[in-house]
């Protein structure tokens, strides 16, 4: 396909160089014509050799078109192969967004057969990571990534979420994100509970002061925020307190806060 590009521009430009020769020939028989003392013999053999060119011209005006026409031909291939390979890319891409989606619904259906587990006593050991690490101007970007991601795996089973994302951007704030399919009332009791015990286990991190939790859920194609709370705290000595709860229940569309 490129080599038909290159092969048409080649074309295109050879036919602009004839022309481009043909018309120098003729602007410079023209400028010997016009100029003074020439002697009949001269201008008939001038005008002679001009005729000579003008019949050239016709032959390289067939030639011009002929390559004008060639490169199109090209350009015309080139351009059909370019929306056949456009064609299948997209058929692949339809394809594999049906098998990621596909996927995906497996997913959670696996994760909705699997019983939620109780936030356990003694904690998920969230006391021993390097807290103090992320507090202040030398942040360790590094552990951050990768405490968020020990974190995400470690509370997965216990929040039901397919997609649990753990953050640490904002200072001495713990956010987490839960997507999954919580449809039934126990489930999502479940989960509040065990959230409250995540934040009582938190309450041992003097560098957290607050923890932001947003439950999402599909209906449809559209993602709802069905739970949302906020734990926060003024001393890295006293307890979590619950701000900001707000709650969606998809059968009816209420809530409460």
């Amino acid at each position: 396909m490129v080599i038909l590009g290159i092969v048409g521009a080649g074309l295109v430009v050879l036919a602009i160089i004839f022309v481009l020769i043909r018309l120098v020939f003729d602007l410079r028989f023209s400028a010997i014509q016009k100029e003074p003392d020439q002697s009949p013999l001269f201008r008939r053999k001038v005008n002679y050799l001009r005729k000579i060119e003008q019949a050239k011209h016709i032959r390289y005006l067939l030639l011009t078109c002929l390559a004008i026409g060639i490169a199109l031909v090209l350009f015309v291939g080139a351009f059909l192969m370019l929306a056949e390979d456009h064609q299948k890319l997209n058929g692949q891409n339809t394809q594999l967004e049906d098998r990621l989606d596909q996927l995906e619904e497996e997913q959670k259906q696996l994760i909705a057969s699997i019983p939620l587990k109780n936030y356990p006593e003694e904690g998920i050991g969230l006391d021993t990571y390097d807290w103090d690490k992320l507090a202040g101007e030398m942040k360790d970007s590094k552990l951050q990534k990768q405490m968020e991601a020990a974190i995400t795996q470690e509370t997965r089973q216990y929040f039901g979420s397919s997609d649990t994302t753990v953050s640490l951007a904002v200072p001495q704030t713990l956010s987490l994100q839960l997507k999954g399919q919580t449809d039934d009332d126990a489930s999502k009791e479940t989960v509040k509970k065990n959230l409250d015990a995540f934040a009582k286990e938190a309450e041992a991190i003097g560098e957290v002061r607050s923890i932001h939790v947003r439950m999402i859920t599909a209906v449809g194609k559209e993602k709802q925020v069905i739970y949302n709370v906020n734990y926060s705290r003024e001393n890295d000595t006293d307890g979590f307190n619950k701000k900001n709860v707000s709650e969606q229940n998809l059968k009816n569309d209420g809530g409460k806060g």
